[in-house]
């Protein structure tokens, strides 16, 4: 008995998942060496950062432009005899004023202040190492694998995470500061990305394929990096300014992205959820989101109760970029089985 043929809905649903699977956009090899030097760089980059700063000690200042110092209760500047509210006059001999962004507190006056990095810092640092890694290196993984287009946008998040997370390196002295602000817009980017990913993933949505849309999406990002050249340019007046105008920036393209996954799970079927490689992200989200959450509401609010663990949920957020991975993978080979 012949088998019927495919009803004209099931037909069209393969059709389009078959091209939006990206196999006929997969990147060429010069693409791939380029994004694979970029991360073997800031991986090398971030670990002498990493190393570097964990020497050099935190010197436990908040900084602003009156130059007002902010001491910690006994913390190694109140032992070495500052007060809360001191305004530092000269570092070294050098009046503050002729000291150029980060470099006003000198190396060497941080290991005599600051002292040793307290251990919190140093688990926080390395927590955001990890994680920034994580999506460094399973997008380009995804890449590697694949090649389609949803795995090149997954390379560049991973790019983006890397700076942001990572590329800190070694003391820069009057540089310090530009590297910080660079690191800042990597992760603006960084969100970003991840929006434009699930715009485009696992299907189009009309925000996806609108220019206008792209556009705004990328234009709001370029338009804050002359803010942050004429910090650098015009400090210490500009010291920070902008700094809640970039924040709210990075706000909403955090909900606008949160907005995208809700709808990118809602709109898949569920007989396509695994295929599509929705599954698998709605699985990490799980995973990782949730126990996040937790361990904020422990830390935020569960001030004489202490969860085991609680501070190390955030960690699981590394699950997030496998999972996407994952899911580019899974929905490469889908389409090329239909």
């Amino acid at each position: 008995m012949a088998k019927p043929p495919e009803g004209p809905a099931s037909s069209r649903e393969r059709k389009i998942f078959s091209m939006e699977s990206g196999m006929n956009h997969s990147t060429g090899n010069g693409r791939r060496a380029l994004l694979l030097t970029l991360a073997v760089a800031i991986t090398a980059w971030g670990v002498l950062g990493f190393f570097d700063r964990q020497q050099r000690g935190r010197a436990e200042f908040v900084y602003d432009t009156e130059y007002i110092v902010m001491v910690m209760p006994d913390g190694p500047a109140a032992a070495a005899g500052m007060q809360d509210g001191d305004r530092l006059v000269s570092v070294e001999g050098i009046p503050v004023e002729d000291l150029p962004l980060y470099s006003r507190w000198p190396r060497s006056l941080s290991a005599r202040v600051g002292g040793a990095t307290p251990r919190g810092v140093r688990h926080l640092q390395l927590g955001g190492a990890l994680i920034g890694l994580s999506f460094l290196w399973l997008g380009i993984w995804a890449l590697l694998a694949v090649g389609t287009r949803p795995a090149v946008t997954l390379a560049y998040i991973g790019v983006a995470a890397g700076v942001a997370a990572f590329g800190h390196g070694p003391y820069l002295g009057t540089w310090d500061g530009v590297a910080t602000h660079i690191t800042t817009a990597a992760l603006v980017l960084w969100i970003v990305l991840l929006l434009r990913f699930f715009l485009t993933f696992p299907r189009r949505t009309r925000a996806g394929e609108s220019r206008l849309a792209t556009r705004i999406i990328y234009g709001a990002w370029v338009l804050v990096l002359p803010l942050f050249v004429l910090e650098l340019i015009f400090h210490p007046v500009l010291y920070h300014t902008f700094g809640p105008l970039i924040g709210l920036l990075t706000l909403v393209y955090c909900i606008l992205t949160l907005a995208a996954v809700t709808s990118a799970l809602a709109k898949t079927p569920r007989r396509e959820l695994w295929e599509s490689g929705m599954g698998w992200i709605l699985a990490g989200l799980v995973l990782a989101v949730v126990p996040t959450l937790v361990g904020l509401v422990d830390w935020a609010l569960l001030l004489e109760f202490h969860i085991p663990g609680s501070s190390y949920y955030p960690l699981l957020l590394a699950v997030v970029p496998l999972t996407m991975a994952l899911a580019v993978r899974q929905q490469a080979q889908a389409g090329a089985d239909s």
